[in-house]
Order: C-alpha cells, then structure tokens, then sequence
C-alpha cells in the first residue's frame, strides 16, 4: 500500500513529534509502502536532514498548518494523488476541505476549548466546525489517551467504537545513556530546570516563571532553561524576562533538536511541566526516559500515562510548583526514587510495543 501522511505540524509542537514517530515508523516498515507527505518549505532544509529514506516522497509548500493555504491549496495537491495512494493520515486536525478518499484523522487533544486556551470565541468556533467535520468524515478517529476519547464523545457525539486509542511513543534516543557533551555554554557548571515545550498559554509557562523566582533566593546558581518555540510574539517569556531577578538566570532555546534535548536532559536537575490542559504530554516521557525526575500537574490525563512515577502539583499555585522542584533540588532519595520509577514507567512507551497498532490499522483500512 501507498499512504498519505500529512506533515505540516513538522517541528510544531506535540503533533509534530507524533508525525515524526510515525513517518520513521512507517518508512522502516516493509508493510507500507510509498509515503507522500506534504511539509511546509520553511522546515526543509532540517526535513531533508532528518528524513533522507527512499519510500518518503515529500512536498514542499509555502503555507504553514491551519490557514487558508493548508485547508484548501491542499486540497488541489490530494487530488493528485488519487490513484497513487489507498489511504490519506492527518495526525493534526487539519483536514483540507476536500479529500479524494478515505481518510484517518488523529486528534491529539481538545485544549482549544479550554478556558486556558487564550483564542476569541469566533476561532474557537471556527476550530470546532472544522474539528467536527473531520471526526465525523474519518474512516476512523486515532485518538492518544482515554481522556481525550472521553473529551471527543462528549464534545462531537461520536460513538466510542469509532475512536481507537494508541498511545504516542518515545524515540529510542531518549532511552540511551547520556551523551559526553555538557549542555551548552551558559549551563556548564550550572544546576537548572527545564521545560520543554511550545510557548502557550495552556502550558502554563508563566506559572513555571513565577515558581522559579520564588526558589531564586535560596538557590542562587540554580538556571531555568525554556526550549520550546513562541506561539505568539511577544510571548508570555518575553515580558518576563526583562525581571532583574531572572537577569542572567532564564535561558531560552528556541527550537532545540532531539540532541540538543537529550542533552540538556543529561543535566537537568528536574522537568517541570504544569500544564492546565493536555492531550497526552511526551514531553515529560522523554524526560523520565532520560532519567530526569519529572514535575507535572495533577489533572486526569497525567495520571492515566505518568502513573506514580512523578510529583504532582496544583498548576494554578506557583507555590506548590516551587515547593516540588525545591523538594527535588533537596532531597537526593527523592529524585533518585522518581528517576528509577520514572525510567520504569517511559519503557511502557517504547516504539516496538505501539507502531504494530498503527501498522495494523492501515493495513485494516487499506484493503480494497
């Protein structure tokens, strides 16, 4: 079989690492065949990097996801493909206005409809209109936790039998031991907390920035490392960074690389990520695969995939996030403890125990 594998939220936060499991999943698969994929063109250069196999056949576009270009110019491009390929894949919810066959859509999470999600109520309906018609249009609705199944029967009436849960896995190398490189420059030397991610209002990053100044004082070394893109400018880190107390002590990293992750996870003194909302949350698998001991919110999604293998905290008290990371940076037992558990608990999410579902499912839908 020949696919279609949408790519245009490549290196855009969590749906693009989900792409990414899953074009190198399938590209290492003798099950699949040809994959056509389209990738906006100001990420082709690392695109081609990254990804060089030959049954990957990319096009590059000069639109990003979710405008008018992707929702429509798409649509031009599918219907050239009629023929060629047996099944379209959005692992986004973007969906163009018109697919030339059957299609399976993933929905990662439902956040947009979340208070903490900062957009005016017309975006918002407008998200939910093109949501609905993508779930209700699909062969079949992947979704990557129970909760957000649970959000999408409530939310769309859909009935359950049509939404399958796979869960997103870990890249391997997050799963291999520390590099020799030292985190960049300004980290040498220097304990740090990190938080990896996409710079929105429902990741709660300016919780994380006011539970760091309330632990400068005692820990007068200790840095706080944001690697993760804007999703507006200025952003929530840019008004805060002007604050004398973080002079010297925020260190941003704007679109790190998974090397430049695993090393900064080699030497990170706890991950901290208090999201309001999520649909899954790799980024702190990856963190506890490294054998980073992990700091999250306490809100049902978490609990379902982390287990008892990290410290919860109330997301909306900066003090209780503080108290935690302080915790950590005390008590070496403690970290020690959640690092073991928190390597115990990545391993359940190791690419050879998902990719077969996925694999399964194609071969499900692409039969004549």
């Amino acid at each position: 079989m020949s696919i279609y594998l949408d790519g245009m939220f490549y290196r855009c936060s969590g749906v693009g690492r989900v792409y990414e499991n899953l074009l190198a999943a399938f590209a290492g698969n003798t099950d699949v065949g040809e994959i056509h994929t389209i990738v906006p063109a100001s990420h082709k250069e690392r695109f081609l990097e990254q990804f060089s196999h030959p049954m990957i056949v990319p096009t590059f576009v000069g639109y990003g996801p979710m405008v008018f270009g992707d929702l429509t110019q798409k649509s031009v491009f599918l219907r050239s493909l009629r023929g060629k390929v047996r099944l379209f894949f959005f692992p986004g919810h973007n969906v163009p206005l018109s697919v030339p066959g059957r299609y399976i859509v993933s929905v990662n999470d439902v956040t947009v409809f979340s208070p903490h999600f900062r957009l005016p109520w017309y975006r918002k309906a407008g998200f939910r209109w093109l949501l609905s018609r993508a779930v209700h249009g699909a062969e079949t609705v992947v979704t990557i936790s129970e909760s957000v199944k649970g959000d999408l029967v409530r939310e769309f009436g859909l009935p359950p039998e049509k939404i399958r849960v796979i869960y997103p896995w870990v890249k391997e190398i997050f799963f291999g031991p520390p590099g020799d490189e030292s985190p960049p420059g300004p980290l040498q030397g220097k304990d740090f907390i990190l938080y990896v991610g996409l710079r929105i209002a429902h990741k709660n990053v300016e919780g994380i920035l006011r539970a760091f100044l309330l632990l400068v004082d005692d820990f007068p070394e200790l840095r706080l490392v944001v690697a993760g893109g804007r999703y507006t400018t200025p952003d929530m880190v840019d008004r805060w960074k002007t604050d004398p107390r973080l002079k010297d002590r925020l260190i941003e990293i704007p679109d790190p690389t998974d090397e430049e992750i695993v090393r900064l996870f080699s030497g990170a003194k706890a991950f901290v990520f208090p999201s309001f909302a999520e649909g899954f949350g790799l980024p702190p698998l990856e963190a506890m695969a490294t054998g980073v001991p992990v700091v999250c919110s306490d809100i049902p999604v978490f609990k379902e995939v982390y287990g008892d293998a990290v410290l919860y905290v109330d997301p909306n008290r900066p003090e209780a996030i503080a108290a935690a990371l302080r915790a950590l940076l005390i008590d070496p037992s403690l970290s020690s403890d959640l690092r073991a558990g928190g390597k115990e608990r990545a391993a359940k999410y190791r690419g050879h125990r998902l990719m077969a579902q996925y694999i399964d499912l194609l071969a499900i839908h692409s039969e004549d």
